[in-house]
């Protein structure tokens, strides 16, 4: 198998989350099955979340898909991620957001520049009146973020820093590891900025 993604998912209300995330979860879902590149499983993490676990049940069938369960501990804690990344069976680890959507060529393009780089990053979208390509920077925390990257499962990299920033932190250590390139933006359009917009 060529691609594991990974996609926490809580549904509960906390400061600065995006709303209907109920509704965006099923598009975040589809946007992942309707892909043109089909070597591919989707791993959903109930964080400690019945409704999301309703949700998947309910409106999702197929072997592509799986949903696991882990206990809820503390928001941006890293055991989510990290039970996706223990269950994932593909080559290289991709994530998704919840409230966000892929284009369907999004795993096709990243599939194609790949070239056996251990992980690749790239610039994704977001929605400020118009679609607007937004530059990802590795080194530069907040300006790169889970959506942006691509690995190898074989490095055994796991995610440590809990906290608003764990994301930066994990790029850092990807950071270490040779082999990596930028690569053209594939279609990843991030639908919420909290205090921005919300679509």
């Amino acid at each position: 198998m060529r691609f594991s993604i990974i996609m926490p998912s809580r549904l509960a209300n906390y400061n600065g989350a995006a709303r209907y995330r109920d509704q965006k979860i099923i598009r975040a879902i589809k946007s992942v099955l309707d892909q043109s590149f089909q070597d591919f499983e989707l791993i959903v993490i109930a964080d400690g979340c019945n409704e999301t676990k309703t949700i998947v049940t309910n409106e999702f069938t197929g072997e592509r898909l799986k949903l696991v369960e882990v206990k809820h501990r503390a928001l941006f804690d890293n055991s989510p991620r990290n039970k996706g990344i223990s269950e994932a069976q593909g080559e290289y680890i991709v994530y998704l957001d919840n409230d966000d959507y892929w284009g369907e060529d999004h795993l096709a393009i990243i599939n194609h520049n790949l070239n056996g780089y251990n992980w690749i990053w790239y610039n994704d979208y977001i929605w400020d009146g118009q679609w607007i390509e937004r530059a990802c920077n590795v080194r530069q925390m907040g300006a790169c973020g889970t959506s942006n990257i691509c690995h190898n499962k074989e490095l055994n990299l796991y995610w440590e820093r809990p906290g608003y920033a764990h994301d930066y932190h994990f790029v850092q250590k990807l950071l270490r590891i040779p082999n990596h390139t930028k690569i053209e933006t594939p279609e990843y359009f991030v639908m919420h900025i909290p205090g921005k917009y919300d679509l």
